[in-house]
């Protein structure tokens, strides 16, 4: 299947709910597809297209959206591929995305279209998530990989642009790709981790392209802000929490990602969100309703436009949502405690009694 405009649109629209509040911007993700388009065709594949030997490399963006210089374009993933490409010692089959989201979807799209090799219907993670280790399809938990990124980002004009080429265990090399991140302003291209297909097929979160094309299908059929939730939760199999409005909102940005919380008035009823770019959890007084990986979305209340967490502003009328984490589609990724340690420590609260089925050691 080749990437039309309406494929774009609805893959979009589909990848943003998705993101869960994180996975990137909407006007870079369209911008990304735009250029790749125009270089060439961008072709979707799947698995049993290519063989099982055969490499697939992750491409993505890394970093927090909220700060005002972030930026890559084209040339930083083109370069990025450049660096990754000198160290491998076979070609590259196929590319697919850390996660899905407004932008990260798109990440693969460019050198696809350059290269002429398809990106594979998968990703790291059928959603979007904060840590780079949840994007690594479980390659940290083989103490013997090595894993091989490259990255690049900011303005040479601004003395902010870098290259670095990382190898070594996965959780070093991912928060080296993320320093990268920080010095270039606030995102970098990166370009990691070459797998086998056979070992994809495995670990990644197969499907998750159509899951978002049919998503963003129903979503741009709908009229409606609440037409558009419906559908959402309908194709998902998720529900509508609440339509209100943001009383309250907090962000802090810490080593190139944002994270804080945010408080939504609805019916009497106070609801608190709290974020790790992606929303982490979902609380109605002392009740949790929701706790990543579960979809944890809100829309605009009045346009029905995907809100991200650096967006979420005191005042603003929203419609949120939430689907379980067993609707969706996940990679191995996801599957680590110790990365959910990390996290309720930065944001005071309990994750992993919630995650009892998902988690292991």
């Amino acid at each position: 299947m080749f990437f039309d405009q309406e494929l774009v649109s609805q893959l979009s629209k589909g990848a943003q709910v998705l993101g869960g509040g994180g996975g990137g911007r909407e006007a870079r993700g369209l911008k990304t597809a735009g250029e790749a388009m125009a270089s060439g065709q961008v072709r979707l594949a799947e698995l049993g297209e290519i063989s099982p030997s055969d490499l697939v490399v992750t491409v993505s963006g890394v970093g927090a959206p909220s700060q005002s210089q972030a930026m890559y374009t084209a040339r930083h993933y083109l370069r990025a591929m450049e660096l990754l490409e000198q160290r491998l010692d076979r070609p590259i089959a196929g590319f697919i995305p850390s996660e899905m989201g407004g932008s990260a979807a798109f990440g693969p799209f460019l050198a696809a279209a350059v290269k002429g090799v398809p990106v594979i219907n998968a990703a790291c993670d059928g959603r979007a998530h904060p840590l780079g280790t949840m994007g690594a399809l479980g390659l940290d938990r083989d103490p013997g990989y090595q894993a091989l990124q490259a990255a690049c980002g900011g303005r040479q004009e601004e003395g902010s642009y870098i290259e670095l080429v990382s190898y070594g265990a996965v959780r070093s090399v991912s928060r080296a790709s993320r320093l990268a991140a920080e010095l270039a302003g606030g995102l970098a291209a990166v370009v990691r981790n070459p797998v086998s297909v056979d070992y994809l097929r495995k670990n990644a979160a197969v499907g998750c392209y159509t899951m978002a094309i049919d998503l963003g299908r129903a979503f741009l059929a709908a009229d409606t802000a609440l037409e558009k939730a419906r559908a959402v939760v309908q194709v998902l199999g998720g529900e509508i929490i609440c339509q209100g409005e943001v009383a309250d909102c907090h962000l802090t940005t810490t080593g190139g990602l944002d994270h804080g919380g945010c408080a939504v008035s609805a019916g009497g009823e106070d609801y608190k969100l709290y974020f790790y770019n992606e929303y982490m959890a979902l609380q109605r007084g002392e009740e949790r309703l929701a706790t990543f990986p579960d979809l944890i979305a809100t829309l605009d209340g009045e346009t029905g436009n995907v809100v991200l967490t650096a967006d979420m502003e005191k005042g603003r009328r929203v419609i949120l949502l939430r689907v379980p984490y067993g609707r969706l589609v996940l990679g191995s990724g996801l599957r680590h405690r110790r990365d959910y340690e990390g996290i309720e420590h930065l944001l005071g609260i309990s994750m992993i009694p919630f995650l009892r089925g998902l988690l292991e050691e």
